[in-house]
């Protein structure tokens, strides 16, 4: 009834505001408006300013981080309490080699000796291991061997009578063995 209708061919029908090559980064009435509003506690980073960190803050951070340390030295020293465990049982069992194993160790120049060493020595590797197989769990055992201080990884498994060499890796020479 009384609206006024666009004119046709115009895709715009309000106030047409003139433009040069030059853009405005602000309206002109904007900086007051925000001007005002930092002044009245609203946004624009005015207002009350945040604490400083407290030195109590730092202790408490400082504290979390120690007890963090303190339990990952217990939890890597009863890991290492329960492989010692595990390979000393290992190791008084007698040792039987794999006809695998007797011919990767023969390519690898790895001796009997270094195997034993290896279960004296070693470390358990869990994310490679399965103890959970039966009725002989898997080991795999890290250890540096011998005068030079070779990485040696072997694979065992826990049988009830016997210690089973399934295969031995030197970790430092990729050895150009045949198929055994």
């Amino acid at each position: 009834m009384g609206s006024k209708k666009p004119k046709p061919g115009k895709a715009f029908a309000g106030k047409h505001v003139p433009t040069s090559n030059v853009k405005a980064t602000r309206l002109p009435g904007k900086q007051k408006q925000q001007q005002a509003a930092a002044a009245a506690g609203g946004g624009g980073g005015g207002g009350k300013r945040k604490k400083d960190r407290s030195f109590w803050g730092l202790m408490a951070a400082g504290a979390g981080f120690a007890a963090l340390w303190a339990w990952n030295v217990w939890s890597r020293t009863q890991q290492s309490r329960a492989d010692k465990q595990v390979l000393s049982a290992m190791l008084r069992r007698p040792l039987a080699i794999t006809e695998h194993a007797a011919c990767r160790m023969d390519c690898r120049f790895i001796g009997r000796g270094e195997i034993s060493e290896v279960l004296r020595t070693g470390r358990i590797n869990s994310r490679k291991s399965q103890p959970a197989l039966r009725p002989c769990p898997k080991y795999t055992v890290d250890a540096a061997v011998g005068p030079r201080r070779k990485n040696v990884q072997g694979v065992f498994a826990a049988c009830p009578a016997e210690t089973r060499v399934i295969t031995v890796i030197d970790r430092d020479t990729n050895w150009a063995c045949g198929p055994c």
